[in-house]
């Protein structure tokens, strides 16, 4: 690093003003970066956020938009601080670096390696697809997530839990009913018979809205003793739901599918914050 770069001031955020910021703000609009090693990074990220380990960042700023506001994090916020300076020297408009870093950071967290997902749906997104494909693809891990649900909710013993599990589920086939709105309007195509088909039909065997099912039901194993478990449980369904749309975007080379992707993970951010409330209005039980 150049040691100028050490005296460009930047503005800190801490963890409730950058989740303020995220969620008054479109994933198009803003840029969350990861600066720590990959390692750390699979163990737990912010949902969204692009990994470049510091030692890489000068090399890989062609990355980056220099035009859109950037959020820097770490794990404490000392190197964040530093990539933050770097950046903004660089000619970055307005660059936060998130003080305390994920360390700070108390909302849901993702998990996994920068490929995590993506070598699920294989062959059905490569990142050239159209438009609709985009579609077919983010609806079919939608219901394999509405099935997920219902799955649990057959296994339940406790009548509470089970209702719990199915609403959750009717949630899901609200957010899909809109998937569906947005498609007819934005394609004219009113008749598409084959949606259900390409959901049940076309996706690869235990790949749902965020992941795997396989690993989810392990996480799910060997149950749920309270409501707020379920609820917590649901809440890293769509952090990892939110971090998936976020890289298929990243991994698109069509403008269209970019931000239909993005504004997917913006309903994450949603869904997050309702379940939060949930969360809240729940008893401790």
């Amino acid at each position: 690093m150049n040691w100028k770069n050490l005296f460009t001031p930047v503005k800190n955020m801490d963890s409730n003003e950058a989740k303020k910021y995220m969620d008054t703000h479109s994933s198009n609009s803003y840029q969350l970066l990861d600066v720590r090693q990959p390692d750390e990074y699979e163990k737990e990220h912010i949902p969204g956020s692009s990994l470049i380990p510091l030692p890489n960042l000068s090399d890989r700023l062609s990355e980056l938009d220099s035009e859109k506001p950037t959020l820097v994090y770490c794990a404490v916020g000392g190197r964040s601080r530093a990539a933050s300076q770097l950046i903004s020297g660089k000619g970055f408009n307005e660059v936060y670096n998130l003080a305390g870093g994920i360390k700070a950071w108390n909302n849901p967290k993702a998990t996994g390696p920068v490929e995590e997902g993506l070598e699920l749906v294989g062959d059905l997104f490569t990142g050239k697809e159209e438009y609709s494909d985009a579609f077919h693809l983010a609806y079919a891990m939608e219901k394999g997530l509405q099935l997920f649900y219902f799955g649990l909710a057959d296994k339940e013993q406790d009548e509470s839990h089970k209702q719990l599990f199915n609403r959750l589920a009717g949630f899901e086939n609200k957010h899909m009913l809109r998937l569906v709105e947005e498609y007819q309007a934005d394609t004219g195509n009113k008749s598409d018979s084959n949606i259900e088909d390409f959901a049940t039909g076309n996706m690869p065997e235990g790949v749902m809205e965020g992941g795997s099912v396989t690993k989810f039901l392990q996480k799910a194993d060997p149950g749920f003793d309270r409501l707020s478990s379920i609820i917590d449980f649901a809440m890293s369904l769509e952090a990892q739901a939110l971090d998936l749309y976020s890289r298929l975007a990243k991994n698109s080379d069509k403008i269209r599918v970019h931000d239909f992707f993005l504004r997917l993970a913006d309903e994450e951010k949603t869904h997050l914050n309702y379940l939060a409330k949930e969360r809240s209005d729940i008893k401790s039980d």
